[in-house]
Parts: C-alpha cells; structure tokens; sequence
C-alpha cells in the first residue's frame, strides 16, 4: 500500500506546476528526436537501431565535453543536487546549440533535459519546482527536443537490463534503483507528456528491442512527415527494415 499513495501523493504534487514556454523549432536545425525513460528502459540500445535505420547520426544529450567517467560520477553522486541541475541543463543546452545547421535531417539523441527535470522532479516536486522558476526568464531561448519518445518498463525489468551492464553505468544506474523513485519518475513523465504535445509514451516493457525500434519509427515517420521531414528510407527501401543488433 506504501507505494501507491507515494506515487499518488507525488502525482498530486506536480499538477499545479506547468513548464515555462521554450523555443520553438529552429529550421535550421536537424529534427530532435530524443528517447527518455527510467535507467534501464533501454535508450541506450534503441539509439544506434533507430540511427541505422535512418541512417542519421546519434548523440548523447548532454554535450562529449561534459561526459568524462570522473566528473560525471562526481555531478551525479557527489554534488549539491542544484549544481548537478544546472551542470547536466548547461549541457544539453549545448548540445541544441552544436546541433544547429548540421545538414543532417534528422538526429538521435540518448536523453535531454527532461531528463535531469525527471530527475530531480521524482526526488523532490519542490526540486522540480525551483528549477522551473529558474529556466522561466531564458526558456524562450532554450531549444527543446521537436519529438520525445519516453520509453516505459516496469521496475522489474528496467532492473534486469540494468544489471546487463557494467563499470560505472552500472553503478550510476542503481543510484536511484528503488520502486519508489521508478514509479516517481515514471509519474514526472506522465505530467510531462500532458504538457507537451510531442512527447509520447512508447511501451517498452516486455518487447525486443527491434520490436520497439518498429514501433518508434512509425512516430518518428509521422511527426517528421508532420513538419514537412522526409526522411530517407535506410538501405533496401523498405521503412522497416531490420536493423543490426546493438551493443
């Protein structure tokens, strides 16, 4: 019974809030689609499948120059959750900021800056809360991903994919590995996908990865289509075309 009414005083806590308005999209850069979720939903396996089948290129969502193992774990694990924010917000600000006039149609991205805000926002909704009112006076100039597939599994199995892994993904990953944090997180997303139109959930439970990746084509197919993207078919011409298994 603990778990419910945690989620359910968590899922209260968050309604009144309401994200800032943020840039809308730059034509001159590629069209964003960035994969969300809890540690182990699988974005890091679906990625590369999806950029092979477009043949675009993948990215993380934070910026290379932040991502040494050190300093990561150091922002992660070690930081004033405030500073750890705006570290992991300036870098996918960032990001946006390389991305734009790459002559690339399309690129993938292995999370964003809903991530931290789901971070933080399953920690705390007054975390998540001073954060909005911080992002509040530059939002207007803080480009936002155009599609965000938001990958859902249950406890169970994000924790059997986690444990797939090793070194310090591994470690990071269990950081926030409890059923009450995931249903959190997963509540964070819920409100998120209310608030934003383009962000979509996408079962990612139970199903292999190529199944997945067939699914998340199709959206990516229809949104791209929707602002006049038309995306290459991957070798063979065929939309669903298998692609190789990922690492």
């Amino acid at each position: 019974m603990k778990l419910p009414c945690d989620a359910e005083r968590h899922r209260l806590a968050l309604e009144p809030l309401h994200l800032p308005r943020f840039a809308g999209r730059d034509a001159a850069r590629p069209f964003v689609v960035a994969l969300e979720g809890p540690n182990g939903a699988g974005k890091t396996t679906l990625c590369p499948l999806l950029a092979r089948r477009f043949a675009a290129p993948a990215c993380l969502g934070t910026d290379a120059a932040w991502f040494s193992d050190a300093f990561k774990t150091r922002m992660i694990r070690d930081a004033e959750w405030f500073a750890s924010a705006m570290f992991f917000l300036s870098g996918c600000c960032e990001q946006m900021r390389v991305l734009r006039g790459r002559p690339n149609p399309l690129v993938i991205m292995d999370r964003s800056l809903w991530s931290t805000l789901a971070v933080h926002g399953a920690e705390s909704p007054k975390r998540l809360e001073a954060l909005l009112a911080m992002l509040q006076p530059v939002a207007a100039q803080i480009p936002v991903p155009d599609l965000t597939l938001v990958l859902e599994a249950d406890f169970e199995t994000c924790q059997s994919r986690i444990a797939r892994k090793s070194g310090a993904a591994r470690r990071l990953d269990e950081l926030t590995a409890t059923p009450a944090f995931h249903a959190r997180e997963q509540g964070f997303y819920h409100w998120l996908a209310r608030q934003r139109c383009e962000v979509l959930l996408l079962d990612a439970n139970q199903a292999g990865p190529e199944t997945i990746a067939e699914g998340a084509t199709a959206l990516i197919r229809e949104h791209a289509g929707g602002h006049g993207i038309v995306l290459p078919l991957p070798p063979g011409g065929n939309g669903d075309a298998r692609a190789g298994a990922a690492s």
